[in-house]
């Protein structure tokens, strides 16, 4: 036997003594040679095979037991430390690697004893004791360097890039790695000259140098296809998306697969254009962006079903189904999943039948029938029985879980979700880790076991969080949360019911309009995208296009009316899909001011004079926390959502009623107001009386919950008074927004930019815009056809106050084309959110500004969203349709108030306040709220 025939038998025995007969069979051969045979072995497999690693261990354990001589037990040791590390003990492999150090410095051999630490500063980059790492890797460094082993100082160097650029000191990443790019490059070793150019690519992408990052990425892949060239590049790509999506990132999944799909595009190859963007379908499923993977699945379908591409077809059907069945579209969803496992058959594939099996139990337990669920799951068992895909039987387990759960098998069901999740958590799949730990804290709950429930609960809460971070696009990052807001909503719940309000709040915030209060918390700069000359081009084409469209609108008659919005509907799509191509190659997010609300600098900024009311929707009653500047109480069960809605509707129905203004006979108006005035205070009654005794008189920053955003708290009535009468009212989406906007600097406006455009409905606009011209000294004024979107464009980032004097309009279907109407077009949120505004006030003087469609965690979607994005710190808005005469009489006074010195809020109290004491009906002043600060 030679020495690498006794090294694989060595590897492969199954037990101490086969390998102790081994050796004794083949004495000659058992010394240094084999030791080092064996260290080779388990270098070349401890990251790719584990098992194998820990076997060429235990060989060397035995050989230096057969052989104790002092020049095998550094290897001894050596690879002990290398197989510690593959099962997690660390400590153990810093141990023995510092052993084998020792052991070879003993002997001379001080290069040996520097590849040892190689490892070791591995294990401690694992345990987060960076520095020791940096210095150990130095230390090797030095040693490599003084007898020329390039490989060697080439490999610690690209390890000292990877432990550095964990934290986040990416310049220092990018010498290191361009340092072991060049050594590798000289060695002619291909395989650690990829990783290091990989590393380059994820380093240059936290630095948001997009370019290069897409430089070295594309080094990479040429390097390991040599002379493939850009159909390979793209199939990587592709490759790469897809673990990426398997593993849950999301970031990377999106980039490579977009950027794979442009090289298919630019090569003409329909069928894997196709492909990928059936793969980009699924991860806007997995990010919750449904309807938008519906649409590129019915797309694709259409594709493949031309190409006659039975396999890729039965895939898009399947997935088209799940994203169905998720928007409720339950005839279509059978439809295609029936369709799916048609052309399965026909492929004779039982994976995939099975696959779209599961799909439909998912589907039957979504339409509340556990029991024919549970029938599904266990026949697409029997079609996955012989699959290697572990996803698969995965969701599988999670499937039938959730079905025994619901049929009554409450022990059976958590015995399946706890190993399926301990399986799902060793192959990285993470949205079963999630579902898996959601559903196992609510059948703690449900028996009572508080304790394991939080557990539960918090792990899943954490699994959110970590896979939500990396994704760069707030759409996005909004999206993501919308379906995974269930255990931060039970966490919160169970600390209510123990009483715990501080920790329940914490809860509630960390799933609250999470997405605007990080946008709020980054840095100077708006991220840009890695967008090519060429989309930027058709991004801007068709935008130009959508304005002619808009401008047309608002000149159409009734039979052109129609076609053009239709028009308008499909470019606003197109925009949307072009917007979310681009998004998909950002890079790293812009660092955020914090990862939750900072509590402490909460009540600090609240003091003795501000309480913070943030109302919360569970189970279908309002509750709330009162925040002041010492402490955190909970007034629940103050409403049904049901009876809020039914107050809301009569009070804007009485609202309604005062929308013709002077046509209104005067006797009429007293019995109007008195009508309003009744709904207001019964709201009263029932959101802020209960909670009298816990604010005070003090200033109130409000943040709602669902309907909520659209009650009027300042114009609430006690039966003697409003609100804004005895105290300053401020709204925000959440604690953390208000406080992200109260840290922002203060600065007195010193111009203004005053653009009016008149219409029908507010005729009065160039008189508005007159009066504050007199009022503002320093202002640029754009009226009639000057007020344009171009000028907007130009000029709004110059101004410290936007003033806006323009029809507004609401879209709840499509709430990012929200707009304001100029001379020549819209300007939408999108337009709106694409600037940096230094304006740290923001007057939108116009029906209907500060409607918002109100997304999963209490995200808001309009205009408001806008501005805050684009830096903004006040807002002032209305939240319904508005007078146009009480409106200019309104504004004149805000901003006379505002010359004086007073503050936003306060400028807009004081002249609110003269209205009511003219007695005027609400409907003329109300309208107005302010918005942060």
């Amino acid at each position: 036997m030679n020495r690498a025939d006794l090294t694989k038998k060595l590897a492969g025995a199954k037990s101490a003594a086969e390998r102790d007969r081994l050796l004794a069979d083949n004495t000659r051969l058992a010394d240094e040679k084999l030791a080092l045979a064996l260290k080779e072995l388990c270098y070349a497999t401890w990251t790719s095979e584990p098992t194998m690693a820990q076997r060429a261990a235990a060989a060397l354990k035995s050989l230096y037991k057969f052989n104790p001589a002092e020049n095998i037990r550094p290897f001894y040791l050596w690879v002990s430390g290398i197989a510690d590390l593959t099962r997690g003990k660390l400590e153990s492999a810093i141990e023995n690697l510092d052993q084998a150090a020792g052991a070879f410095l003993k002997l001379g051999r001080e290069q040996d004893a520097a590849q040892t630490r190689v490892a070791r500063l591995i294990a401690l980059a694992l345990l987060g004791r960076y520095d020791e790492a940096v210095q150990t890797g130095e230390q090797a460094l030095k040693v490599f360097k003084k007898y020329g082993d390039e490989l060697a100082a080439g490999k610690v160097e690209k390890n000292l890039g990877n432990i550095v650029s964990r934290q986040d000191h990416h310049l220092k990443a990018e010498k290191y790695y361009l340092s072991a790019r060049k050594r590798f490059v000289k060695t002619g070793e291909k395989s650690e000259q990829i990783m290091a150019e990989n590393g380059l690519a994820i380093t240059y992408t936290h630095l948001n140098d997009f370019r290069r990052a897409e430089k070295f990425f594309a080094e990479a892949l040429r390097n390991a296809h040599t002379g493939n060239m850009l159909l390979t590049e793209a199939e990587i790509e592709a490759s790469m998306g897809n673990l990426a999506l398997f593993r849950g990132r999301y970031d990377e999944a999106l980039r490579f697969l977009e950027l794979s799909r442009r090289k298919y595009e630019e090569l003409g190859m329909p069928h894997q254009t196709a492909v990928a963007g059936l793969e980009i379908a699924d991860i806007y499923r997995e990010l919750n962006l449904t309807r938008e993977a519906l649409d590129i699945y019915a797309e694709v379908s259409e594709t493949f079903s031309r190409l006659k591409l039975q396999g890729e077809e039965a895939r898009a059907r399947a997935n088209f189904g799940w994203a169905a069945a998720a928007l409720g579209l339950t005839a279509s969803a059978r439809s295609n999943l029936k369709r799916s496992a048609r052309l399965y058959e026909r492929e004779k594939n039982k994976t995939g039948a099975g696959a779209t099996m599961l799909i439909e139990a998912g589907l039957e337990i979504a339409q509340n029938n556990p029991k024919k669920a549970l029938a599904i799951v266990r026949e697409s068992e029997k079609l996955l029985a012989s699959s290697e895909s572990l996803r698969h039987k995965l969701a599988s387990g999670l499937l039938k879980a959730e079905a025994l759960g619901r049929t009554g098998h409450r022990m059976r069901s958590e015995k399946l979700l706890v190993d399926t999740v301990k399986e799902a958590e060793a192959q990285e799949q993470a949205n079963i880790v999630l579902a898996g730990f959601n559903s196992l804290g609510k059948l703690a709950r449900g028996r009572g076991d508080n304790k394991t429930a939080k557990e539960s609960f918090k792990k899943a809460v954490a699994l959110v969080e970590r896979l939500r971070a990396p994704l760069a696009a707030e759409e996005f990052r909004m999206a993501f949360l919308a379906n995974k807001l269930e255990p931060f909503e039970n966490l919160a719940l169970i600390y209510i019911e123990e009483n715990k309000f501080r920790e329940a709040f914490l809860f509630t915030e960390k799933a609250k309009s999470r997405a605007l209060a990080e946008i709020l918390g980054q840095e100077n700069e708006i991220i840009q995208a890695d967008i090519s000359p060429a989309a930027s081009d058709k991004l801007a084409q068709m935008r130009e296009g959508l304005n002619w469209y808009y401008s047309r609108l608002g000149r159409a008659g009734d039979a052109e009316i129609g076609k053009l919005q239709d028009q308008i509907k499909r470019r606003e799509k197109e925009i949307a899909a072009l917007m979310r191509r681009i998004e998909s190659t950002l890079g790293a997010r812009g660092k955020t001011s914090r990862a939750g609300i900072d509590l402490k600098g909460l009540q600090d900024r609240l003091g003795n004079g501000q309480v913070l009311v943030e109302f919360v929707e569970q189970e279908g009653v309002f509750s709330a926390f009162v925040i002041d500047g010492k402490t955190i109480r909970f007034a629940g069960q103050l409403a049904s959502s049901e009876e809020i809605m039914k107050l809301l509707e009569g009070l804007h129905f009485q609202f309604g009623a005062m929308r013709y203004g002077k046509q209104v006979p005067k006797k009429f108006i007293a019995d109007l107001k008195n009508r309003a005035d009744v709904y207001l205070q019964k709201l009263y009654d029932l959101l802020i009386r209960p909670l009298e005794s816990l604010t005070g008189g003090r200033g109130m920053v409000i943040v709602p919950a669902g309907a909520l955003y659209y009650a009027p708290f300042h114009a609430l009535h006690d039966g003697e008074s409003y609100v804004i009468e005895g105290r300053e009212v401020v709204y925000s989406p959440s604690a953390a927004v208000w406080q992200a906007l109260q840290e922002k600097p203060r600065r007195k406006p010193k111009n203004a930019l005053l653009m009016g455009f008149a219409d029908e409905a507010i005729p009065l606009v160039n008189r508005e815009i007159n009066t504050l011209k007199k009022i503002l000294p320093r202002h640029l004024s754009l009226t009639g056809k000057n007020a344009t979107f171009t000028a907007y464009l130009k000029n709004a980032p110059r101004f410290d106050l936007l003033h806006l004097a323009c029809h507004g309009q609401f879209r709840p279907e499509n709430p990012l084309f929200s707009s304001l109407h100029l001379a020549d077009g819209w300007i939408t949120v999108r337009d709106i959110c694409a600037q940096r505004l230094r304006a740290g006030l923001v007057v939108l003087s116009a029906c209907e500004t500060g409607m918002n469609k109100i997304f999963a965690g209490d995200e808001i979607l309009g205009l408001a969203r806008g501005f805050l994005s684009a830096g903004a710190s006040s807002l002032v808005l209305s939240l319904w349709t508005v007078s146009d005469e009480a409106t200019s009489r309104l504004m004149k006074r805000f901003y006379e108030n505002l010359q004086l010195g007073h503050a936003v809020a306060a400028s807009l109290r004081i002249a609110q306040i003269e209205f009511i004491g003219r007695g005027e009906h609400p409907y003329f002043w109300s309208p107005f709220a302010v918005i942060g600060r």
